[in-house]
């Protein structure tokens, strides 16, 4: 609803937007719209009824989860080309404008501490139904009304200045773009990049594959892990896998903001073994965790 004596306001049903009068010259309505959308993906669903989302506005109890919402903003807007139409106008536009293309590090305003691990877990939400059809849906329909300059294979809006096609991992090394929706179709290594451009991956400070992406690392019966780090391995009849703790491998060690350490990487199954940096199930698994919208 627009109108009302406060900016912007949730009151645990309904979210308030004040009147163009009030606001900002240089904001809009459908940043507004999408902050308040980061803010409820960082809370979680336990504070979707609660009047702006449980959040303290009067004190600096919360400084870091805003800040883990402008990360999370950012995240979503960058995919689209749009960091530079929704973009927040209050004091955190400083630290919006200061983040790289790769959102999750820190920066000399937000070491990221606290703020990163409530982004990874908010970005995670935002690529989970119900909100990653919607989110999509809407940040693709304002791309195109912001008549963004697109790439001419993936159809994306343009992406990093500098970077090329041929430094992404999203192009194979056939040349064909994964994200183009017409496969055949090749990207020059020269090719201005879109907005999807990721360079070299670190699984150091990714770990998609090995957390919520897939929920099963099938064991074969000659890899070492079995006999090495049997506390590891569930039987399940016939099937070997390794144990899981939560939503990771029980292997897995680091925070959810990473850095990430295999207890087991020189034991590891074949299966670890081949899966590919930067290939095909690399990349879905980054797109199931969020890291990639």
């Amino acid at each position: 609803m627009r109108g009302g004596d406060a900016y912007v306001h949730w009151d645990g049903a309904t979210l308030h937007v004040a009147d163009d009068e009030h606001l900002d010259p240089d904001d809009t309505v459908a940043q507004l719209v999408l902050h308040e959308i980061c803010h409820a993906l960082v809370e979680g669903p336990v504070a979707m009824r609660l009047p702006d989302w449980g959040l303290d506005n009067a004190s600096g109890r919360d400084v870091a989860h805003e800040a883990a919402a402008v990360r999370l903003q950012a995240h979503l807007t960058g995919a689209f080309g749009l960091r530079g139409t929704l973009f927040p106008t209050t004091e955190v536009r400083a630290l919006f404008e200061a983040l790289p293309a790769d959102s999750f590090v820190p920066v000399p305003l937000d070491d990221g501490a606290e703020s990163v691990p409530m982004a990874r877990v908010a970005a995670l939400r935002a690529a989970s139904d119900p909100f990653h059809p919607v989110l999509r849906e809407a940040l693709a329909a304002t791309a195109a009304l912001a008549a963004r300059p697109v790439h001419p294979i993936s159809g994306l809006p343009l992406g990093p200045a500098g970077a090329t096609c041929g430094g992404c991992t999203w192009r194979t090394p056939g040349g064909f773009c994964r994200q183009a929706p017409r496969r055949h179709r090749v990207a020059r290594e020269d090719e201005p990049a879109c907005a999807r451009f990721e360079g070299a991956l670190d699984c150091l400070t990714c770990g998609a594959c090995c957390r919520s992406a897939y929920d099963s690392v099938t064991v074969g019966p000659r890899d070492p892990v079995l006999r090495r780090h049997p506390s590891l391995v569930t039987h399940r009849g016939n099937y070997l896998e390794l144990r899981r703790e939560g939503d990771r491998c029980a292997a897995l060690t680091g925070p959810i903001g990473g850095p990430f350490t295999c207890t087991i990487y020189d034991d590891r199954p074949r299966c670890c073994r081949d899966f590919e940096n930067g290939g095909r199930h690399c990349l879905e698994a980054r797109r199931r965790v969020g890291l990639t919208f």
